[in-house]
């Protein structure tokens, strides 16, 4: 695999589930909060958190599907909405280890899939939008860090510091 390949698909991990350079991870964010308070779309921007992550696993699982690997985690199990935000049918603890749940599972569908293709397949454009693989591949990093920094910052009722490990 090429070096900048594989270094864009260590930050997407690191901003996905690790230690992000830029405060909480996506995950860690996402578990730094109680299902209720997840569901919450009393926000500034009138989001729930649950919706938000509903929408960044639609589009693991979108590029999944659309580089031919997204067998493993089809069919996409969670309410969709449009661009994939949703809101949870119930605000349960376990629709919400679920959802925690799918989106690691899709995320490591996603990378093992960008990994695994070839580079005549990364420079071909994806289906709809018009961009290389490769470029959908990098926008999966900053689409992270983008929604984590947005949960963090839209008010989320009872948000607060990850739970040390």
């Amino acid at each position: 695999m090429d070096r900048s390949l594989a270094l864009l698909l260590d930050l997407a991990d690191a901003e996905f589930d690790g230690e992000s350079f830029n405060g909480p991870s996506f995950m860690k964010t996402l578990e730094s909060i109680t299902p209720s308070q997840a569901a919450s779309k009393d926000t500034f921007e009138g989001y729930s958190a649950w919706g938000v992550a509903h929408h960044v696993a639609y589009y693991k699982f979108y590029i999944a599907r659309a580089l031919g690997a997204a067998e493993s985690i089809e069919p996409y199990p969670l309410p969709k909405g449009e661009s994939g935000f949703a809101e949870p049918r119930e605000a349960t603890d376990a629709a919400y280890k679920e959802l925690l749940s799918y989106l690691r599972r899709a995320h490591r569908c996603v990378t093992e899939a960008i990994r695994n293709a070839d580079a005549a397949k990364l420079v071909e454009n994806m289906p709809k939008w018009d961009i290389p693989f490769a470029k959908a591949a990098a926008w999966l990093c900053t689409h992270d860090t983008y929604h984590a920094a947005q949960i963090r910052n839209m008010g989320v009722p009872g948000l607060k510091k990850p739970l040390e490990k």
